[in-house]
């Protein structure tokens, strides 16, 4: 760590950093220094390919740069580079540290608390996007293989049930069936994307509500950007649903809390749609809405996989968490299959 605190002139004479936020992938810290406050990252080089994400950032944050020079629009907070002036500093184990803008009394949200919410944050994800749009597909690569890939996750899903200890398999048997009884949502995607309708973007990836912050100065930033790779708007517009309409939280257990609030589903797809219009085609426009049954059914699939093999890969806190988890995202999916043509009239009924 001192090694590391010493690789950037503005940390020098820090405090000891203190673990910050709530985050299950890297570890985050809060540094306070002479010269202010910042945010100091190391990245989960178990999760994301090292290499790869430097590549993709370095290019991202020196466009981001650019782009909020030319335009004056604040769009992600501020990285700085250290005293070789690159955008991170690998540690003897290889894993890549990062320094970061810190914004006191900054607010996010897991759970969105009224419709502006919903709204403002998709509005600020499309703006994002608008920025995405303008950079070369071929200059990222994938940081992590098969991030967003529903037919693969279920193809590793089938696998597990076979192996599956029984006892397990038994508690998560209405859980298992359902989603054998929805493999076509996974059909109907590798269909659309195999198409070549839908063209490939440079996206977000994990547009999940707590990776947009609100500062106390109004600005809305999004945050996260280690998933920044090729993808489809799709997925970005599904985590969107996923995560904005539902007043449970993912692990909720009281399984009649779970709905899609459709007051949030038409603030956010408005605040979106309203962003990226007149550069949205036809074939993504309807593409949205399977984007968001596939992206929560893909979930579902991620942790019931995960339950089945004994929570190997999420962190829990007791033995039937990911099953809790499992049952939000499939009680979601229910509200969204129930009234999907309504939704899908709302979606067409935007003007973009």
């Amino acid at each position: 760590m001192n090694e590391i605190l010493s690789r950037y002139g503005v940390l020098k004479d820090c405090q000891p950093p203190q673990p910050f936020g709530n985050g299950h992938i890297n570890n985050t810290y809060l540094v306070t220094s002479p010269k202010g406050e910042f945010i100091l990252q190391r990245v989960n080089k178990n999760v994301f390919d090292t290499t790869i994400l430097i590549k993709n950032l370095s290019f991202l944050y020196d466009a981001l740069y650019d782009y909020e020079k030319k335009t004056g629009k604040k769009l992600t907070p501020a990285v700085y580079t250290n005293n070789s002036g690159d955008f991170h500093t690998l540690d003897e184990e290889g894993a890549a540290w990062r320094l970061m803008e810190f914004f006191s009394g900054c607010r996010s949200y897991a759970i969105s608390p009224d419709e502006n919410i919903s709204y403002y944050a998709a509005k600020a994800m499309g703006e994002f996007q608008l920025f995405l749009n303008t950079l070369p597909v071929e200059k990222f690569g994938e940081t992590i293989k098969g991030f967003h890939n529903t037919p693969g996750r279920l193809k590793t899903f089938l696998k597990t049930v076979e192996k599956a200890p029984v006892s397990l398999k038994n508690e998560a048997a209405e859980e298992t069936d359902f989603v054998l009884a929805h493999q076509n949502i996974a059909d109907e995607l590798k269909q659309v994307l195999s198409s070549g309708k839908l063209p490939l973007h440079v996206t977000h990836n994990d547009t999940k509500l707590d990776n947009i912050l609100f500062t106390a100065d109004d600005q809305v930033l999004i945050i996260d950007l280690d998933t920044i790779m090729p993808g489809y708007l799709m997925y970005d517009y599904g985590d969107m649903v996923r995560t904005f309409t539902s007043p449970a939280k993912e692990d909720e257990q009281d399984n009649s809390k779970p709905r899609l609030r459709t007051e949030h589903f038409a603030a956010l797809t408005k605040g979106y749609l309203g962003s990226l219009k007149r550069v949205l085609s036809q074939e993504e426009k309807f593409s949205l809405l399977l984007g968001a049954k596939a992206i929560i059914y893909e979930q579902a699939l991620r942790f019931l996989n995960d339950y089945l093999l004994g929570n190997v890969y999420y962190k829990t806190s007791y033995p039937e968490h990911n099953l809790f988890r499992t049952r939000t995202q499939i009680r979601l999916l229910e509200d969204i299959l129930k009234q999907e043509n309504a939704l899908l009239k709302l979606i067409n009924d935007i003007q973009t």
